[in-house]
């Protein structure tokens, strides 16, 4: 599984970055072979305008299923990356958890009904 990381506008890239791939890779790390590749971008919306602006926008290539994306916004990019992160292991626990279950659900054997 690849992650591309954007940082755009942020002080301190280098350090975030770290901090980014790490949060990332333990929110989406028993999901790895669902995963084909990973983007994040983190980026200060409003400049030196200041506010709420620090977005953090994850897109996740899933195989064999849809896409995820999803944005989250806080006044500080650290903030942005946790929520994001806890975010991605919810939706991909639903998305592939589902999935799992759905396999594993027993089946009748012939001629029987399961009430």
């Amino acid at each position: 599984m690849r992650i591309d990381l954007q940082c755009e506008g942020i002080e301190g890239p280098q350090g975030l970055r770290d901090y980014v791939a790490r949060k990332m890779r333990m929110a989406i790390g028993r999901f790895r072979d669902h995963i084909q590749w990973a983007r994040i971008k983190v980026a200060d919306v409003n400049g030196p305008r200041g506010g709420v602006d620090k977005r953090c926008v994850v897109q996740l290539r899933l195989r064999n299923r849809p896409d995820v994306i999803f944005a989250i916004t806080e006044l500080e990019a650290r903030s942005a990356v946790d929520r994001a992160a806890e975010r991605v292991a919810q939706v991909l626990v639903r998305r592939l958890g589902r999935h799992r279950r759905a396999a594993k659900a027993p089946v009748a054997p012939l001629g029987l009904v399961a009430t």
